[in-house]
């Protein structure tokens, strides 16, 4: 029985618990979204999968913005319901555990800083969700072909896993692999342990920060040109991501990361990008990107700074 704040009482049976809303299937109105908020009291009588929580809850009681909850450990404890990041009856979360979604787009490409250049470039995201576990999975490649700088190849590959160990708090891994000929970077390698915060992630909106410790090796194309880089190092890492739908359909984004070496401090790496997605029609978005880098020590005949503008279609699903 889920009762709402006005005194409605509707049965029938919980779906999902987010950031915002209880999803719950109604006998009589079938599946229904309410607001937190409006939520006074609800009564389930299944487990449930508790975000940060490997076994099945019992829910013994809701108490306006709190609920008493007790574990397989069998201790009672008391969470702040508007905080609950997502809650499901653990049947479900057994039997249908994996969620898949991602995008692919391609647009062109213009520059200014290390490369001048008009080009197209392609991405591909994937968000694989199962249980806990978080794995993005991420691919850019870029080809410049200009009469002054000849051809010029970029490729990037990225995995992220998170583990969300409670409520809000996460476990990260991540692992990067990078060529950029314009950088004078033949292979560049990075892997990294952190400890993240999730404030919120919904279908809406979502904000998460996260920082740790990263080990990079690069090999450059011509040694020479890259005397003074440290070709392997440790280094802290902070990143940030945020994303926000409105309510007509556009979507805008900003993800930020620095990268400090702690063998020397001139030694730093900082990037950023931002940009909006609109939807077309089902499946089919435009999307507008603007990113930048910026290398405090870069490869000799090289700008410490790169920006790119981007202009493009994808695919969403």
């Amino acid at each position: 029985m889920l009762t709402l704040e006005n005194g409605d009482r509707i049965q029938g049976e919980l779906v999902l618990v987010d950031a915002e809303q209880v999803v719950w299937k109604s006998e009589t109105f079938g599946q229904v979204k309410v607001e937190k908020s409006k939520v006074v009291s609800m009564d389930v009588d299944t487990d449930l999968k508790i975000a940060g929580r490997d076994e099945p809850c019992t829910l013994a009681g809701h108490y306006q913005e709190r609920w008493e909850v007790y574990c397989a450990e069998g201790d009672g404890w008391l969470i702040d319901f508007p905080g609950v990041e997502r809650a499901e009856p653990y049947p479900n979360f057994v039997s249908n555990p994996i969620a898949f979604k991602g995008n692919i787009s391609a647009g062109g490409v213009f520059e200014s800083g290390n490369r001048e250049r008009e080009d197209l470039d392609v991405n591909i995201n994937l968000d694989v969700r199962h249980g806990d576990f978080n794995h993005l999975i991420g691919a850019l490649y870029q080809n410049q072909d200009s009469e002054a700088d000849g051809d010029l190849e970029k490729y990037q590959l990225t995995y992220d896993l998170r583990w969300i160990f409670a409520e809000k708090w996460f476990a990260a891994a991540n692992t990067e692999l990078e060529h950029e000929e314009a950088r004078n970077l033949d292979l560049g390698t990075t892997l990294g342990l952190g400890l993240g915060y999730l404030f919120y992630e919904t279908d809406k909106t979502a904000f998460s920060l996260e920082g740790g410790l990263s080990s990079l090796q690069e090999d450059f194309i011509d040694a020479e040109l890259s005397e003074d880089q440290d070709d392997q190092y440790v280094a802290g890492r902070l990143a940030m991501k945020y994303r926000y739908k409105f309510s007509l359909g556009p979507e805008i984004y900003f993800n930020q990361k620095t990268l400090q070496s702690f063998d020397y401090g001139d030694d730093f790496q900082a990037s950023a990008e931002v940009g909006v997605r609109t939807p077309l029609v089902e499946g089919v978005l435009m999307e507008i990107g603007y990113q930048w880098e910026y290398d405090n020590t870069p490869s000799l005949e090289s700008e410490k700074e790169d920006t790119k503008v981007t202009v493009g279609v994808g695919y969403q699903w």
